[in-house]
């Protein structure tokens, strides 16, 4: 039975609304084939992974909605269900459509050590490839909350007290105010402790991994974005893998842009990876490239910790930068961003684009 086809009503109807998730009962879950989402009978969306959910723009103009989700068994049989959203009239809105983007610089060569002192006036920022007026511009020293996913698969046996230790350092270079929790993942995932600014309780988790079984990688990574989702500020994840993913639900794609729309900075780490683990190298890097974050390849289980340490100084030099775009069309397309130094050799990291959607008035 499909229990729910949208989880709220939005506040304004210019608002790019979520509708879901849509949760289906079924004796066995497997066998739903796919969920369709419509709107005044239009179809806007078929989603055929859970959670079953979808976005979707109410437009400009109040407006009375009819929202159905289609719940379609393998063998042909549909459950529906219906929502009927309310008209809204604003007597006035305020506009906020400011772009926030996380970034990192690095000197290029050398001992690639990490730049602490950049300007707005040394930056270049453009979105879809249309120059920027960057408006705020400082190290970023609000409190950071962050995901700790420890791959535990047989494989990692060999490394699992080594891992411990250095994971648990990096717990130790946590500010006050930071938080964090820490998932573990073998052929399945577990939440071994949930978002906590207790040292001690982080510690606890993280040496309590033994390693076993196959490797559920994109689920352990979606797992961290349902537990990360909502939460104002700096997310991070923090991913320690050793092998391909060979036991996950969801997919590298969708995984990947989920990241994109959950804004989570990802750093990747494949653990004695070589030049041969060429797919696995390719996904790390990607999702750690696209969210602004970094990929690390230690050829030596000890080399972690020094892994953890270049993640920890980036984490505490992280520049928090805001701007206006140009183009005022939301329209939920993605945009493309490009941040450049002038006049300086660096390296830096940013998330690759965004989705043109409408921040909710405050």
């Amino acid at each position: 039975m499909l229990k729910q086809a949208a989880d709220r009503t939005p506040a304004d109807p210019r608002d790019l609304a979520e509708l879901g998730p849509a949760e289906v009962t079924a004796a066995d879950p497997s066998l739903i084939e796919k969920v369709e989402f419509y709107a005044d009978d239009k179809l806007i969306f078929i989603d055929t992974e859970a959670p079953y959910q979808c976005l979707f723009d109410f437009g400009t103009e109040p407006h009375s909605w009819v929202l159905r989700a289609v719940a379609t068994h393998r063998e042909g049989v549909t459950v529906t269900d219906t929502v009927i959203l309310r008209r809204v009239v604003l007597n006035y809105a305020v506009n906020v459509n400011r772009v926030i983007v996380y970034t990192t610089a690095r000197q290029k060569g050398g001992d690639h050590a990490v730049v602490s002192d950049l300007k707005k006036e040394d930056l270049v920022l453009e979105e879809d490839g249309t120059k920027q007026t960057i408006l705020d511009f400082y190290i970023e020293q609000r409190p950071v909350s962050l995901a700790m996913i420890l791959d535990s698969s047989t494989s990692m046996q060999p490394s699992m007290k080594t891992v411990h230790a250095a994971a648990s350092r990096f717990v130790d270079t946590l500010g006050a105010e930071d938080k964090a929790l820490v998932i573990d993942f073998d052929e399945k995932v577990y939440l071994l402790q949930d978002l906590t600014s207790n040292k001690d309780l982080l510690r606890q988790a993280i040496t309590s991994t033994n390693a076993f079984g196959n490797t559920a990688l994109y689920d352990a990574l979606y797992a961290s974005y349902r537990k990360l989702h909502g939460i104002e500020g700096r997310k991070a994840i923090i991913l320690l893998t050793d092998g391909e993913d060979t036991a996950s639900k969801f997919s590298f794609r969708r995984v990947l842009d989920q990241a994109k729309i959950s804004e989570n900075i990802i750093y990747s780490i494949g653990l004695g990876t070589s030049v041969m683990d060429l797919e696995l190298r390719r996904i790390l890097k990607t999702l750690a490239e696209e969210t602004g974050g970094r990929a690390y390849f230690p050829d030596k289980v000890e080399d972690l910790e020094g892994v953890y340490g270049e993640i920890a100084r980036e984490l505490k030099n992280q520049y928090y930068i805001t701007y206006q775009p140009t183009n005022e069309n939301w329209d939920g397309r993605w945009r493309k961003l490009r941040l450049q130094a002038t006049g300086r050799d660096l390296d830096l990291r940013t998330r690759s684009g965004y989705y043109a959607v409408r921040r909710r008035p405050s």
